[in-house]
């Protein structure tokens, strides 16, 4: 996965709420930890298929989920760069 989205989330509980209820939709979600290059109070995110992007935000939106903020994750030359997204 070379173009994927980060969310980040202010506490744990939001972070493990969310991966709940967007695998429960069928949708692919790793956890891991935040990059050093973005901050985030709980220090955890959730890597996302670039291509389910608009589908996880109406879902985290209809379901009222507590996420801070959306990163797009582009890799060249071996370099990430990471974009907020909104």
């Amino acid at each position: 996965m070379n173009d994927y989205y980060l969310a980040v989330f202010d506490s744990t509980h939001y972070a493990l709420q969310f991966e709940k209820v967007i695998k429960g939709n069928g949708l692919k979600i790793n956890i891991m930890p935040v990059p050093r290059e973005i901050t985030a109070s709980c220090g955890i995110s959730a890597k996302l298929e670039a291509d389910e992007i608009d589908r996880v935000k109406v879902l985290a939106a209809a379901e009222n989920l507590k996420v801070s903020g959306y990163y797009h994750v582009e890799t060249q030359n071996g370099k990430k760069t990471y974009h907020k997204s909104t």
